[in-house]
C-alpha cells in the first residue's frame, strides 16, 4: 500500500460525462465516432459569480454553478507510472457556464446538425479537486456505469482516477499549440487581468486560484495522475463519499439531479457502459 499524503480538499460535489457523436456516424463503436467529449463539474457549494456585466468583483453573487468542460482529443489523457510527456497533457476549455441544470441539459441535449447528434450521457460519479504540494488535482470515483464497458474505454474514463488539473495564462504565449486568441480568453474581472497580464507564470496551479475555471473559454491542462482500484483513498488519503450500493437507472443522478428526460438521450452508454 502507498504511504498517504496530506491533502486539503478545495471543492467537491459531482462529475458526469458526455459525448456528441458525428453528423456522419450511423453506427457508433469508437472514439473515431465522437465528435466531442464533455467533462461537467457540479460543485455542492455555491460560488461566487459576477452577476451584471461590468466585469467587476464589486458584484459578486453566489449561484449553483454547472462548468461544462470541452476535453480536447476526445479523451481523458492516458495515466503513466512515469513523469506524463507533453503530448499526454491533454488541452480542455471551459465551454459554458450554467446555473441552471435545465439550462446545461437544453445545450447537451440539442441536436447541433440532425437528429440523434445530441450529447449521450456516458458517466457520472462524485469527484474532489484538491491541492497537494503546490499543484491541485481532480480525483473522481465513477458510480455509473458500475462496470466500465467499451464507451468509458474509448473515451479514457477510469472507474478511479485523478489528474494535475492547471490554467492557461491566456495573456501569456505558450509554445505548444493550445490556443489563445484573444476572442477565445476569458472574460475575467479587471484584478485577475492584470495578475495574469504582470505574471511571467504561463501554467498556473488551480490550487493559487479555483474561481478560474468559473468563466467560459477558461483553458485548462490535465495531466494523468493516479488510476486504479481504491487508489484515490490509499495514496492521498481522500475518501470521496458516493451513495451507498449499486445505482441503476432510477437513481442515476443525471435523471434525478440535472432532470435529463429518459426519452431525451440514449441511455446504454451510462447503464450499459455502451457507445448504443
Amino acid at each position: 500500500m502507498s504511504e498517504k499524503i496530506d491533502v486539503k480538499i478545495l471543492e467537491q460535489g459531482d462529475i458526469f460525462f458526455f459525448f456528441r457523436p458525428k453528423v456522419s456516424a450511423k453506427d457508433i463503436k469508437s472514439i473515431d465516432d465522437v465528435r466531442r467529449f464533455y467533462m461537467v463539474l457540479s460543485p455542492e457549494e455555491e460560488q461566487k459569480i459576477i452577476d451584471d456585466d461590468t466585469n467587476s468583483d464589486t458584484n459578486l453573487k453566489e449561484k449553483k454553478i454547472y462548468r461544462l468542460f470541452i476535453i480536447g482529443k476526445k479523451s481523458l489523457p492516458e495515466i503513466r507510472k512515469t513523469e506524463a510527456r507533453s503530448s499526454e497533457r491533454f488541452w480542455a476549455q471551459v465551454g459554458g457556464i450554467f446555473y441552471d441544470s435545465q439550462d446545461l441539459v437544453e445545450d447537451l441535449t440539442a441536436d447541433e446538425y440532425k437528429k440523434g447528434d445530441a450529447a449521450r450521457p456516458v458517466g457520472e460519479g462524485k469527484y474532489a479537486i484538491i491541492e497537494h504540494q503546490n499543484h491541485a488535482e481532480l480525483a473522481f470515483i465513477l458510480e455509473m456505469p458500475y462496470e466500465i464497458g467499451e464507451a468509458q474505454k474509448e473515451l479514457g474514463i477510469q472507474k478511479e482516477a485523478s489528474y494535475i488539473i492547471t490554467v492557461i495564462n491566456p495573456y501569456k504565449p505558450v509554445s505548444e499549440g493550445y490556443p489563445t486568441a484573444e476572442a477565445e480568453r476569458p472574460k475575467y474581472p479587471e484584478d485577475v487581468q492584470n495578475d495574469l497580464t504582470k505574471t511571467d507564470v504561463k501554467f498556473i496551479p488551480l490550487s493559487q486560484n479555483l474561481t478560474l475555471i468559473n468563466y467560459q473559454n477558461a483553458q485548462i491542462i490535465l495531466t494523468g495522475a493516479r488510476e486504479g482500484k481504491d487508489v484515490i483513498k490509499q495514496e492521498i488519503g481522500l475518501d470521496i463519499e458516493t451513495e451507498e450500493g449499486q445505482k441503476n437507472l432510477f437513481s442515476s443522478d443525471i435523471f434525478t439531479k440535472l432532470k435529463i428526460r429518459k426519452e431525451q438521450v440514449p441511455i446504454k452508454p451510462i447503464i450499459e457502459g455502451k457507445f448504443q
